[in-house]
């Protein structure tokens, strides 16, 4: 119950001093850091990989991201605190928003650590603006940071191991794009010959 208490302690925190913002702009955010990486690369800035890898990590991290978000909230049925729905954790924006600004770090962070900064503070004020809005509770927040980290984490193991054998075999004549939705993991592949 412990959990519970901070969640309601936390909101009441919110209300006091934020008020409730009307704004849709949590809408947008949680795209920003993974669009400025990619911009950046499509810019001509080195990053750990080339713009193609880059545009193949970001699909992969994003992906992961959604299907485990998506899959959490239909298995968990945590209401949210409006009381609106029962798709309340962990939160989607924030995940993503966390994804995201992983994929700028791991992309750019080590260029500048300000690159980090920037991403990883536009994910946090993205969670927290979904918690002024009465859309989550901190929890959900916290959970949706951690699985957007994880997605990112996950797609940067995992590339190398998937690409390695497939341009092996194809040498750089192909593109694999992962999806998922509505429940089906599947893949696009691109192959040029």
């Amino acid at each position: 119950m412990e959990l519970l208490e901070t969640d309601e302690e936390a909101r009441e925190e919110i209300r006091e001093h934020m008020g409730r913002p009307v704004s849709t702009l949590d809408n947008q955010m949680r795209y920003l850091p993974g669009a400025f990486a990619l911009g950046l690369g499509l810019a001509g800035v080195p990053g750990r990989h080339r713009p193609a890898d880059q545009l193949l990590l970001a699909a992969l991290a994003f992906t992961l991201n959604d299907a485990l978000t998506s899959n959490l909230k239909r298995l968990t049925q945590v209401q949210r605190p409006d009381g609106s729905d029962f798709h309340s954790f962990p939160s989607q924006h924030t995940s993503l928003a966390f994804a995201s600004a992983t994929f700028l770090h791991k992309e750019y962070g080590g260029r500048s650590a300000w690159y980090s900064i920037g991403g990883y503070g536009m994910a946090a004020a993205t969670g927290g603006v979904r918690m002024a809005k009465d859309a989550h509770w901190l929890s959900d927040v916290l959970a949706g940071a951690g699985v957007g980290i994880l997605s990112t984490e996950a797609a940067y193991w995992l590339y190398p191991r998937v690409m390695k054998p497939v341009r092996k075999l194809l040498g750089n004549r192909a593109l694999v794009v992962p999806s998922y939705q509505q429940g089906a993991v599947g893949a696009m592949a691109i192959i040029r010959w």
